[in-house]
């Protein structure tokens, strides 16, 4: 078998393993009971907590990375046309770094903490930005005008 599909065989009995863990932390643990009912609680909040964890950490590692490029980056002389104009780029984008690095300081409080809010807020971000991206390509989509004429459809 090649080396490809060995990896992929991999790659798919480890994601398929990985959400059947999820989903049975997440949904049907919490409501087992039994003797390790608080087992399964903990074990409920983490199988949530950790992937969204590590999207915000995926989102908010970008967002610092973009601003610690703009920090750094050498760049040549302006010409002098543009000498006059006030740069704001390096301020943004050492705002940009500050404000990333307290909300992953907030996040990982928060879910040290076992909040509610820390998780719920993310969420409810990313499911709003998609929900959106959605609406829009579905709106595109009804909005888009058919280019071939009447006749030849």
């Amino acid at each position: 078998m090649p080396r490809a599909k060995i990896y992929g065989f991999i790659a798919l009995l480890v994601s398929t393993a990985l959400a059947g863990l999820f989903f049975y932390h997440s949904f049907y643990g919490p409501i087992a009971g039994g003797i390790f009912s608080s087992l399964l609680a903990d074990n409920a909040y983490y199988a949530v907590a950790v992937p969204l964890g590590f999207l915000v950490l995926i989102i908010l590692g970008t967002g610092f990375w973009i601003g610690w490029t703009i920090l750094t980056i050498k760049v040549a002389p302006p010409m002098p046309e543009i000498v006059e104009k006030k740069d704001y780029a390096k301020p943004k984008a050492f705002l940009l770094c500050l404000v990333t690095l307290a909300l992953l300081a907030l996040f990982a409080y928060g879910v040290y903490l076992k909040s509610y809010w820390a998780l719920a807020l993310p969420a409810a971000v990313f499911t709003i930005v998609v929900l959106g991206m959605v609406f829009w390509v579905g709106l595109a989509i009804i909005t888009t005008r058919a280019t071939l004429p009447a006749d030849k459809k």
